[in-house]
């Protein structure tokens, strides 16, 4: 369990030079994964409130961002301070390259208030490989009709010859997709405890839930009386029977070769995504057990080589 506490003067670590000099759009998925992982987290754990990190994905085009999507990261308290683990950094930054080329490191997220001096810290070891990182602040505690979100860049202060990171307020804009705008929309209005509004994809759902329904009651119904001619326990009913007749001539035929194609050719994509899923699993897990497996072994070939210079 992380715990970051609110430290006395931690406001001084933003600068109070105005607005950043980026132009940030931020997608309402980033939003949704950085609730999510708080919640999670909270209910896993049992901490009221737990501190989460993760990183942001997006596109830069000179002094304009866009961050889309995010990944969680691994961050242990040793000593009392906070230690990001590189070695899952790099392996996930490897995995999420190979899937979303077009997007590359935009900067990190947690959870809080304003910036404070742990956030400096963890921001100073990232920055060690990514440079001009940005912070996003979830602020978890905030009563408010506004998206408690926060975004800052980072600046290098030079004071009395030793220098400090500072944190620069910045503008953002929400930029959404019509698959997120839908999303947004269902999980706003589902998420309200007690509330009698439904999502358009909801409605949707629901109404193609009851047709579909319906469709299945009227085939059984059908099927049960071609059945209960055919055994004799009821007369033939030829205007039924002809109707009946009409109708599956209205069906299209589905023993072509065209159709079989076809849906051979879906069935297989379907399992090949499922297959690539399985494969992208097991490769992740395997990368994790060699990882361990190095690490366990450069630690035994450090010890055998100070044993040999002891003795």
């Amino acid at each position: 369990k992380m715990e970051v506490s609110m430290e006395e003067g931690s406001e001084q670590l933003v600068s109070a030079g105005g607005s950043g000099s980026v132009s940030v759009s931020l997608h309402p998925l980033v939003v949704m994964n950085v609730s999510d992982h708080f919640t999670r987290v909270k209910v896993q754990t049992g901490d009221p409130n737990p501190s989460v990190y993760g990183v942001l994905l997006g596109r830069q085009k000179g002094r304009s961002v866009e961050v889309c999507n995010s990944y969680e990261l691994v961050v242990e308290v040793i000593e009392g301070h906070l230690v990001l683990d590189k070695e899952y950094f790099t392996a996930k930054e490897d995995q999420f390259k190979q899937v979303f080329s077009d997007m590359e490191f935009i900067g990190w997220y947690t959870n809080g208030e304003v910036p404070t001096s742990e956030d400096a810290t963890l921001h100073e070891q990232i920055c060690q490989d990514k440079e001009n990182s940005l912070l996003i602040k979830l602020n978890t505690s905030a009563r408010t009709n506004q998206l408690p979100i926060s975004i800052y860049e980072s600046l290098i202060e030079v004071e009395e010859g030793s220098a400090r990171v500072l944190f620069s307020s910045v503008a953002y804009t929400l930029a959404t997709e019509e698959a997120e705008r839908i999303g947004v929309d269902h999980i706003a209005r589902v998420s309200v405890t007690g509330s009698t509004d439904t999502s358009a994809v909801a409605e949707q759902l629901t109404a193609t839930h009851g047709a579909v329904k319906m469709l299945h009651t009227r085939v059984r119904l059908i099927l049960d009386y071609l059945k209960a001619v055919q055994s004799g326990e009821l007369p033939k009913n030829h205007s039924i029977l002809r109707e009946t007749s009409s109708l599956c001539d209205q069906l299209p035929v589905l023993d072509n070769q065209l159709f079989e194609k076809s849906f051979q050719d879906q069935t297989s994509e379907v399992l090949l995504v499922a297959y690539l899923a399985s494969i992208t699993k097991g490769l992740d897990t395997s990368n994790e057990f060699i990882s361990k497996i190095n690490i366990i072994h450069d630690r035994h070939g450090m010890a055998r080589r100070t044993r040999g210079l002891l003795f």
